[in-house]
């Protein structure tokens, strides 16, 4: 099983996890030769995705944990909200684009 529920601390919420590393062992249980790229299996080995479900106008509460950071993204009434947290990594810069309009840095000190 991938997927586990856990109430999260500190507020009493729900949250649904899944890990990535359990997951590639699932994917290729019966089928070693499954994942055939390996850039794909590292990238699911170290993915984790929590997911917050909501009771609101708003979407769930969803975080990508990837690359020692982590996205989150919320679809709200009046906005798409994203997140990103770099805390436990040594990024000075976050550099992103949306929707192909070019390229923008944030200086994070």
């Amino acid at each position: 099983m991938t997927d586990s529920a856990e109430t999260h601390e500190g507020t009493g919420e729900i949250q649904h996890y899944l890990d990535g590393a359990r997951l590639i062992d699932a994917l290729t249980a019966h089928d070693p030769a499954a994942l055939l790229v390996p850039a794909i299996a590292a990238v699911l080995r170290d993915l984790n995705l929590r997911v917050y479900p909501t009771s609101s106008d708003l979407s769930d509460y969803m975080v990508l944990d990837l690359h020692g950071a982590s996205i989150a993204v919320q679809r709200r009434p009046d906005a798409l909200y994203l997140h990103v947290d770099t805390t436990e990594t040594a990024d000075q810069r976050i550099a992103f684009e949306v929707n192909g309009c070019g390229e923008f840095d944030h200086d994070l000190f």
